[in-house]
């Protein structure tokens, strides 16, 4: 009982906690992210990061259709060959009840990434599998922030 409390007691902590420095984003208008719209960020290192925590926030409207999203980040560094992550995203339980009240989702993409070398990172991201438009996306963000201890 005391280790499940610690944990809830860990996990509002750091939904309440700044998310870091935002690497991308975007608000999609109409609230439909348009097959196959890659939202594209970059980050300028002076010198490499030995540790850090992606996170990823997705919000979602009313009218989102599903209980999960699969979606591809990409990261293109400095030097050498594209780095490439698919993932699936799920908000509700099997009982279809939300995660969120809100609809306003974060969660770690990557956990103890090191970005090492300096210069310009790009950064994508892209929804996968569907073959064509999201609806139901308000908004996405990836952030990075130095590592957090487990």
């Amino acid at each position: 009982m005391a280790a499940k409390t610690s944990a809830l007691l860990c996990l509002i902590c750091w939904a309440c906690s700044s998310p870091g420095q935002r690497l991308l984003e975007k608000r999609f208008e109409r609230e439909e992210w348009i097959f196959p719209d890659t939202v594209w960020g970059e980050w300028k290192l002076e010198s490499p990061l030995p540790c850090q925590d992606l996170q990823l926030q997705i919000d979602l409207s009313e009218a989102y259709p599903w209980r999960n999203l699969y979606v591809q980040l990409l990261v293109y560094p400095p030097e050498g060959p594209v780095q490439s992550s698919r993932l699936q995203l799920v908000f509700t339980d099997s009982l279809g009840n939300w995660y969120s009240e809100n609809r306003k989702f974060r969660t770690f993409v990557a956990r103890g990434v090191a970005f090492a070398s300096a210069g310009r990172y790009r950064i994508g991201l892209l929804p996968y599998i569907r073959q064509d438009t999201v609806r139901g996306v308000r908004r996405v963000a990836l952030y990075s922030r130095p590592c957090t201890p487990e």
